[in-house]
């Protein structure tokens, strides 16, 4: 409503018309007229009035007609009918079609003041409400709009996230919280903690309430959900505050933390591991150095040369444990730079055998190839790729047996070469295999416990097998000889 209130007055006397209007612009109203029942209805639907007059009897339509005309489009202006024929019929009428009152005609100018005043504080009355109620409705869609991007931000978040209220029960929980749990479905509100959650989940709830009145912010626990490592989570409970910084519920979050407890444990086993491989070789170096520095066997140098070429062998063997390290440390961090080239096979494998060469002489090894017609290039970095290759044929070397076979082949298959390298040497057994790639796994017997190595170089083969977007597979009998498979595509494709 405007601060003037505004006044329809409908009726075809001249007079009639004319006096009201004066009458109402005295007490401040803003007044429009209507001469008949068609001009009513158009003035009527310009706009919205406070209150409305109308005449009962008009020539052209009659004033229930205006009524229900005006009230379809504004409902909640104040209607009253005025006419000289009054009955009780036609009063009962004009009230079951929305008129607020019934004014008979001749009337003083007190009477329809009093009648219009009071029509106009209803219509105050009314629009009050109907300001409240669109308030509320704002207010409630303002909370659903805010329930709603609370929601949407919760179910988007990966882990399991849910609120409860001070009774302990549940107000809000993701997806996530079922799929973590095994909810056989949704997490209903309302549903108190002591009903869905295990033990460990309540304890941590219950003491984060214990705790919020004192000052404590955060409360954190981790255990296994599933033992053996098979599901460890992290659970983190916050109270959640109103305005007045009065605790209201609490929000708790549950990380799954099994990979990274595995990588911790990996993390440990490797540090166990590399320190292993390093003690006994630099005990043994430090035994050597002190029997010579004393002189342990004499003045006669010629005894201490088996001790210098074992330091050496060890010494050598440490300098490729931290090669390979390093490698593998690149790989992981990503600094490892490529300089992708177009390489082809036999090139890169004869390269590779010629450094190796005496390697093989030493033990009378044969070298045999068998490389397809028109083999195509492969895209890869050729310092990466020739690590590659000087693993798997020093491992050919090693693991072979005196005066056998190394045998290489490569053919095109579908986008990609196949490449194996074989030879006829120890071999492996089922468990052995299984266990090959692990990073610093050997296969210890009594042909292979005087043999060095360091137990990465296999590992190294196949995380650059698998950068380029290839496999590798192992072919191999105990006794008779082993044979790996690489499948490398002809084109690198960066998926980094």
């Amino acid at each position: 409503m405007t601060d003037k209130p505004t006044l329809l007055v409908v009726d075809d006397e001249f007079g009639m018309r004319e006096g009201i209007s004066r009458i109402f612009a005295l007490e401040g109203y803003d007044v429009t007229v209507a001469e008949n029942g068609t001009d009513g209805i158009a003035r009527g639907l310009e706009r919205e009035f406070d209150v409305t007059l109308l005449d009962l009897k008009m020539p052209d339509i009659d004033g229930l007609t205006v009524l229900r005309r005006l009230r379809e489009t504004y409902p909640d202006t104040e209607y009253l009918m005025m006419t000289a024929f009054a009955g009780i019929d036609s009063a009962v009428e004009a009230t079951r079609n929305g008129a607020y009152t019934y004014i008979p005609k001749p009337f003083t100018p007190d009477q329809i003041v009093f009648e219009v005043d009071r029509a106009l504080a209803k219509r105050r009355l009314t629009m009050e409400a109907r300001e409240l109620r669109a308030d509320q409705e704002r207010r409630l869609l303002e909370i659903h709009l805010e329930q709603s991007r609370l929601r949407t931000i919760i179910n988007a978040i990966s882990d399991a996230v849910f609120v409860t209220n001070l009774e302990e029960q549940i107000v809000l929980a993701n997806p996530q919280t079922r799929a973590l749990f095994g909810f056989s479905s949704r997490v209903i509100a309302g549903t108190h903690i002591d009903d869905i959650f295990p033990k460990e989940v309540t304890d941590v709830i219950r003491d984060a309430a214990a705790k919020a009145p004192l000052g404590v912010e955060l409360v954190s626990r981790e255990w296994e959900m599933k033992p053996e490592l098979e599901l460890v989570v992290s659970m983190k409970t916050v109270p959640l505050r109103d305005r007045d910084d009065a605790v209201i519920g609490f929000v708790s979050t549950l990380q799954d933390v099994t990979e990274l407890k595995k990588l911790d444990m990996q993390k440990s086993q490797f540090v166990s591991m590399v320190a292993h491989e390093l003690k006994a070789p630099l005990a043994a170096i430090s035994g050597y150095l002190e029997t010579m520095q004393g002189k342990l066997l004499g003045a006669d140098m010629a005894k201490y040369e088996t001790m210098i070429d074992r330091s050496n062998l060890r010494l050598r063997s440490m300098i490729d444990l931290i090669n390979d390290l390093l490698n593998i440390s690149r790989k992981d961090l990503g600094t490892a730079r490529r300089e992708i080239v177009a390489v082809a096979v036999p090139e890169a494998v004869e390269s590779v055998a010629d450094f190796l060469r005496q390697e093989m002489a030493k033990r009378a090894l044969r070298f045999v190839t068998d490389y397809a017609d028109a083999l195509p290039t492969i895209d890869v970095d050729r310092d990466e790729f020739s690590r590659l290759l000087t693993n798997l044929l020093s491992n050919a070397i090693k693991y072979n047996r005196e005066g056998g076979e190394i045998r290489v082949a490569a053919r095109a298959e579908e986008d990609s070469v196949i490449l194996s390298v074989g030879d006829t040497g120890i071999g492996l057994t089922s468990e052995e295999r299984s266990q090959l790639f692990r990073q610093f796994y050997r296969a210890k017997n009594e042909q292979t416990r005087s043999i060095p190595g360091t137990g990465l170089g296999l590992s190294i083969v196949k995380g650059i097998v698998e950068s380029y977007h290839g496999n590798i597979d192992v072919q191999s009998e105990f006794g008779v000889g082993t044979t790996f498979v690489l499948r490398i595509p002809e084109h690198f494709v960066d998926r980094s």
